[in-house]
């Protein structure tokens, strides 16, 4: 998302009908204009650097295609993707190039904490999964900063809608276009989606189970669980 937006406002973005670069000064001259503080105030979007909520989400399988086509086509890690197309979406492109610039928002860098040397020892991988959720539908946990949640929450309020529904047609519109909605894409059933949207809203919990033994149940009950993918 970043990439994309300084290649927009940037070099290449300021170029002519001809293509050629509208100033007259060698690259190595010329400054990059400053970004302004447009808002007085504190909006409480300085440090964004701690992901400490979960935003929950169920997706349809072809829009988490898009989603992992895309960023892979963009060569960034979803959950990084996310959070800046969040804060676009929430604070504006101005104001996420403003964070790249001054190292604030999802860029901050507070004070290393000291090492403590604590060994850790390597286990066996859990997997959570929801039992009766089929493979039409993926249940995706993005570790987002609690600011961002926050505001998806009053936006998704505003709208009367939950705010996994409303995340759910932000991606689809960003990722699928504004004519595409989730019901024209549906191939799943009904009581599949409402599994999903009990997990989405905290209802329904999904259970953990060890490496070797989600490998024996994904080989012969695909249909009757799915697993959780996270964005870290």
């Amino acid at each position: 998302m970043l990439g994309t937006l300084l290649k927009w406002f940037g070099g290449e973005g300021s170029r002519s009908a001809s293509g050629k670069s509208k100033s007259t000064a060698p690259e190595s001259e010329v400054q990059p204009a400053k970004l302004n503080k447009l808002y007085e105030g504190d909006r409480g979007i300085d440090d964004l650097s701690v992901n400490e909520a979960v935003l929950r989400v169920w997706l349809p399988v072809p829009l988490k295609t898009a989603m992992d086509e895309s960023i892979a086509k963009m060569d960034v890690t979803g959950a990084k993707y996310l959070r800046e197309y969040f804060v676009v979406y929430l604070y504006g492109a101005h104001e996420l190039l403003r964070m790249k610039a001054e190292k604030t928002g999802l860029y901050h860098e507070p004070p290393p904490e000291p090492s403590l040397g604590t060994m850790v020892f390597s286990r066996t991988a859990p997997y959570n999964c929801i039992q009766g959720l089929g493979k039409n539908i993926v249940a995706t946990k993005i570790k987002i900063p609690q600011k961002i949640k926050d505001d998806l929450d009053l936006l998704a309020n505003r709208a009367g809608v939950p705010s996994g529904q409303f995340t759910r047609e932000l991606l689809v519109s960003h990722f699928l276009g504004h004519t595409v909605w989730p019901e024209r894409i549906a191939v799943w059933a009904q009581d599949e989606e409402e599994i999903a949207t009990d997990w989405e809203n905290g209802i329904a919990e999904g259970e953990t189970v060890r490496l070797d033994y989600w490998l024996k149940e994904k080989e012969t009950s695909r249909a009757t669980f799915s697993e959780i993918e996270t964005m870290w």
